[in-house]
């Protein structure tokens, strides 16, 4: 998948210029320069890179160069879809966007994507399912369900863990308090919390997001709606203030300024198609359609139905 490296932005009174970065397999082993990055890029994308690779970052000048960071392991780049993918269904080379240009359009691509598809649940309260999603309240039960699912994701993060959740419980007097979540599972809407609320808690309610579809995975689907999505806004970093041609002596050459938009529809046709899916999806032999309607009419969804 490869492995994204950031790292902030400089002291403005610093003169360095460049940034490089080095890679060992071990954290105590020899670092070698594999890449020399403009500074103000704030981050490489290494397509070689693995979980057990490690880094280390120090910034450079004619002038000097900084002392090395402390040593980073690799964590596998979450996203919805990776560099390949974008150069696969393009002719988009490394000398016009590098790695580090693409991945980094993937990230605002990503998040683009979720508020595409995301439905907000404000302070859902957390009652009766079914036989097997009690969600009870008895001072000994950890284990809550959402009444929508898949679980979204909320923060952007292209991944559902627990950041994505929040729970809380109300006492006799309507007191507010957060309780920690200890895991998540996106496709099932379960949640986990690291104690239980007391028997004598009058509600415990859940803020989160959910998707059509899953994106934990991420689901196909998905990772092709991120890749169309980050190929147009590709071409648009190429083509926007750039003339549609030019001549070169007796040649006239044309710049294909309608990338964008070929690849933006292909992207909202997906769109579609994610969106739609959970028309025919099926929850215990009852439609989502008729879950959201029963639990808009109970009264216990919290604030539903909300793109964001």
């Amino acid at each position: 998948m490869g492995i994204l490296i950031k790292w902030k932005a400089i002291n403005p009174e610093a003169t360095y210029t460049s940034a490089r970065v080095y890679r060992s397999t071990s954290q105590a082993g020899s670092y070698s320069l594999i890449a020399t990055q403009a500074i103000e890029d704030q981050s490489y994308y290494d397509c070689e890179g693995t979980t057990n690779s490690w880094y280390k970052v120090d910034f450079w000048s004619t002038c000097g160069a900084s002392s090395l960071s402390d040593p980073i392991q690799g964590g596998t780049y979450r996203a919805y879809c990776t560099v390949e993918d974008v150069r696969n269904i393009t002719n988009i080379k490394t000398n016009d966007l590098t790695d580090t240009e693409i991945a980094n359009l993937i990230e605002y691509c990503g998040a683009q994507l979720n508020a595409d598809i995301n439905v907000f649940h404000e302070e859902e309260k957390l009652t009766y399912i079914s036989n097997t999603k009690e969600n009870t309240v008895n001072g000994t039960n950890t284990t809550f369900y959402t009444r929508t699912y898949p679980i979204g994701d909320s923060n952007n993060d292209m991944a559902v863990t627990t950041a994505d959740t929040v729970v809380y419980q109300y006492d006799q007097d309507g007191n507010k308090t957060e309780l920690s979540v200890d895991s998540v599972n996106a496709a099932t809407g379960q949640i986990d919390l690291t104690t239980a609320p007391a028997n004598t808690i009058q509600a415990v309610t859940v803020t989160y997001k959910n998707s059509p579809i899953r994106v934990d995975l991420p689901d196909q689907l998905i990772k092709m709606a991120c890749a169309l999505l980050t190929a147009a806004w590709a071409y648009t970093k190429l083509n926007v203030g750039k003339a549609p041609r030019w001549r070169m002596g007796s040649t006239q050459i044309w710049r294909d300024m309608d990338s964008f938009k070929t690849y933006y529809d292909k992207y909202l046709k997906i769109l579609t198609q994610i969106n739609d899916r959970s028309l025919f999806r099926t929850v215990q032999g009852t439609s989502i359609i008729d879950t959201q309607y029963r639990a808009s009419l109970d009264g216990n969804s919290g604030t539903e139905g909300q793109n964001l």
